[in-house]
């Protein structure tokens, strides 16, 4: 193994556990009660959206990966389905990231994911179908973003920062209509709170890139490819 090889591979080991991390600390911030089980949404939710961007495919899904393994242990509160909770942040964090590296492929994937995410809460909760406004909206951002190759760098962020945020509240949908069982009639008081949920995801992630993108650090962020 050369010295690049080495340096690369240790490169892009520091740089998942530094976004692991962070998404760990923001795992001890609630911002939102979980409705219909005794948990709440914590501030980590504005990492995901940040992994996606910031990170490869590779990296960003092991960074979502080992940071939500180790949340689910130190904040219990905020595994409102379990161990499932823990693909939440890989959901958000791997499809974003694939609709902003990868460009048409990865658009393809996360758009089938919304739509399977949809499909399974229709399925059940057919009486309020507006819940799902939000991830269909979310479709659309990720399909009309392969046409914004000339947009600024900075108006594209809060693009991809939603896809990726409704990636993650996809997963979650599944989970409380499937895992939990939940009615469509509590979804009536979820989806104003959900909606406030991925406005801070992000609007967070959005300001955190805009940061991190600044900063004179080699290897900080991964370039799309």
């Amino acid at each position: 193994m050369t010295n690049d090889n080495f340096s690369s591979k240790a490169l892009r080991a520091s740089r998942m556990g530094v976004f692991a991390s962070l998404y760990i600390v923001t795992s001890l911030v609630p911002i939102s009660m979980f409705i219909g089980a005794p948990s709440f949404l914590a501030l980590n939710i504005i990492i995901t959206p940040t992994l996606a961007m910031l990170l490869s495919p590779l990296e960003a899904l092991f960074a979502s990966l080992f940071g939500g393994v180790i949340a689910f242990y130190i904040a219990p509160s905020q595994a409102m389905f379990g161990p499932y909770t823990i693909l939440l942040p890989v959901a958000g964090a791997t499809f974003g990231s694939l609709t902003y590296h990868k460009s048409k492929g990865g658009t393809f994937a996360s758009s089938i994911f919304l739509a399977f995410a949809i499909s399974a809460y229709l399925i059940k909760n057919y009486p309020f179908p507006y819940f799902v406004i939000p991830h269909l909206v979310a479709i659309v951002v990720a399909i009309l973003s392969l046409f914004q190759k000339m947009t600024p760098f900075h108006l594209k962020i809060p693009l991809y920062a939603y896809v990726s945020t409704m990636a993650e509240q996809g997963m979650m949908m599944i989970f409380a209509v499937h895992l939990l069982g939940l009615p469509w009639q509590l979804f009536v008081g979820i989806l104003p709170l959900m909606i406030y949920e991925r406005v801070i995801a992000t609007i967070g992630a959005t300001l955190i890139i805009l940061a991190l993108t600044r900063i004179p650090i080699k290897g900080l962020i991964t370039d799309k490819s």
